[in-house]
């Protein structure tokens, strides 16, 4: 339970850096970049281990699945991803009430 308390704080982490990375040149007026996506950001900071598992991909499974995967997560904004991730962390390391119950 730890493990996913810790996990949500720096998906949230993740969020919040993305969300003023992103916002900060709209904000300065000084223009309007897309939003950071997993797949900009890979291709920007290693282009070769992308191409790698790309091939990787293609060769244990059909090209497609790359395609949709590519389609499905590569290319949602990163702020998005990582709030849904810190959300669905921090359900599954919620703390449960324990409810005690008696029978007479």
């Amino acid at each position: 339970m730890a493990v996913l308390r810790f996990l949500t704080a720096l998906f949230l982490l993740v969020a919040v850096v993305t969300l003023v990375a992103d916002l900060t040149p709209r904000l300065a007026g000084t223009g309007h970049p897309p939003l950071t996506t997993i797949d900009r950001l890979w291709t920007g900071f290693a282009p070769a281990s992308l191409q790698t598992a790309k091939a990787f991909v293609g060769r244990v499974s059909s090209p497609l699945v790359w395609t949709l995967l590519s389609a499905a997560v590569l290319n949602v904004p990163l702020v998005a991803l990582s709030a849904v991730l810190a959300l669905l962390a921090g359900w599954g390391g919620a703390r449960r009430r324990r409810v005690d119950v008696y029978t007479n």
